[in-house]
C-alpha cells in the first residue's frame, strides 16, 4: 500500500505467502538491488517448506540466466508464441492448484 515501509511489507507478504512467483529477467538477475533481498527471504521462506512443495515458482519473461541459487526448481520460459504460453500458464495455473489442494483451500 501506498506509504508502507516497503521491505517490512515485503517480509510479511512473503511469510503470509502460500506460493511465491518470481519473474525473471536480464537485469533482475544481473542487477543490484532489492530484487535479490526479495528473492533471499523468498528462499528462505522454501527452506521452512517439507521437501517437495511447490512455494517457489520461477518464470523467465526473456532468455536470461537462472541464478544458481534457485537451481532446484524447476523453471519455466514465459515467451515464445501465444501457444507456448498458454501452456505455460495452464502449468502455472496447475501447479498453484496442486499447491491449494496441499493446504486444503479449496478452488
Amino acid at each position: 500500500m501506498p506509504g508502507e515501509m516497503l521491505e517490512a511489507s515485503v517480509v510479511n507478504a512473503v511469510r503470509h505467502s502460500h506460493a511465491v512467483i518470481i519473474f525473471l529477467s536480464s537485469h533482475a538477475v544481473r542487477g543490484e538491488g532489492f530484487s535479490h533481498k526479495e528473492l533471499k527471504l523468498a528462499l528462505d521462506a522454501a527452506a521452512e517448506k517439507p521437501d517437495g512443495t511447490i512455494f517457489i515458482i520461477p518464470i523467465r519473461l526473456y532468455d536470461c540466466e537462472v541464478p544458481d541459487r534457485l537451481g532446484p526448481y524447476q523453471y519455466v520460459d514465459y515467451f515464445g508464441d501465444d501457444e507456448h504460453k498458454d501452456r505455460v500458464y495452464s502449468s502455472l495455473i496447475a501447479a498453484l492448484k496442486i499447491r491449494a489442494e496441499n493446504l486444503g483451500i479449496k478452488i
